[in-house]
């Protein structure tokens, strides 16, 4: 259709059948095309036959000012759309209220399902996000769908802490992408193997994806009761306040040299062109300091630092 459109704005006056007869094409081939141009007011036949084309700033110009002003009718559908998310969300709330659970308490969970419920989990719930993990190598965690998913939640400020067993520090790969996802905001503490009986995803109250056996065959329960999510809750936070962080062990050099900074007086603004880091990682990184080290304040954050010998010199 367009070469046809492009013939007839650079070719003198003709009936279809002369242009046809121009460009080599069957008449029914250029009957089509005409009829395409028409429908879009491109192009048109006179009384006598012949095709008429106007000035494409007017004609194609009208067709671009009639699909935008489609596109942004449509952009403002969305839009509202979006904005009607919440209400929506409230409706469908209070109709679980008025009609009872829709959804199954327990629900079994195939390996190759759980990176999709793992999805529906993060979208639909509100809260912290929790995870007590043997590794990063086995379960939905390792699907790179739900890597992604989990950068693009922490980036929005959610709370994500993760408690993972002592062993998985002897593997040479874990201290990077420890590193990489406690940059990117994650919260990471480490227990002994043999306390770590189990593994299990907290999802706000959304609900828990419970490993039912090990290995990468294993299947998971999704439990969704609210007092079975408390539990749950209750008892990942026992766990992590039996755990301790990995800089209370080896802290990375990228941290040592945060508190350094911070040491030396530095400003927020300052600490991050120093490391090359975005303000708001490098405040996500100072509050995740200080919560793993269990103080309120930056000046507590130094003692503590202090007592622990992180920043002495046989730690550098």
């Amino acid at each position: 259709m367009e070469h046809f459109y492009r013939h007839l704005l650079r070719s003198a006056p003709g009936t279809l059948e002369e242009h046809a007869d121009r460009l080599g094409w069957p008449l029914h081939r250029a009957l089509v095309s005409l009829r395409h141009l028409e429908a879009l007011q491109l192009a048109a036949r006179g009384t006598e036959g012949q095709v008429r084309v106007d000035d494409p700033r007017s004609t194609v110009g009208r067709l671009l000012d009639q699909e935008e002003a489609r596109l942004d009718a449509r952009r403002d559908e969305l839009l509202g759309l979006r904005a009607s998310l919440e209400s929506f969300e409230f409706d469908y709330r209070r109709g679980l209220q008025l009609s009872g659970p829709r959804l199954p308490a327990f629900e079994e969970v195939a390996p190759s399902q759980a990176p999709a419920v793992v999805d529906h989990l993060v979208r639909t719930s509100r809260g912290d996000l929790l995870q007590v993990a043997s590794g990063v190598d086995t379960g939905p965690g390792h699907d790179e769908a739900v890597r992604r998913q989990f950068e693009e939640v922490v980036a929005s400020g959610r709370v994500v802490r993760s408690i993972f067993p002592l062993s998985i520090l002897a593997d040479p790969h874990w201290h990077l992408f420890a590193e990489a996802r406690a940059s990117a905001g994650e919260q990471q503490r480490y227990l002994p193997d043999d306390a770590i009986r189990s593994e299990f995803a907290v999802f706000g109250r959304g609900g828990v994806l419970l490993a039912e056996g090990g290995g990468e065959e294993g299947d998971f329960l999704l439990l969704r009761p609210a007092a079975v999510v408390d539990v749950f809750v209750s008892l990942f936070e026992e766990l992590w306040r039996r755990a301790e962080p990995m800089f209370g062990q080896d802290a990375s050099a990228r941290d040592v040299k945060l508190l350094e900074l911070l040491a030396l007086g530095f400003k927020d603004e300052a600490l991050a062109r120093q490391l090359g880091l975005s303000l708001r990682t490098v405040r996500r990184r100072i509050a995740a300091l200080m919560d793993e080290h269990g103080v309120d304040t930056r000046f507590q954050l130094g003692m503590a630092i202090a007592g622990r010998g992180l920043l002495d010199g046989d730690r550098r």
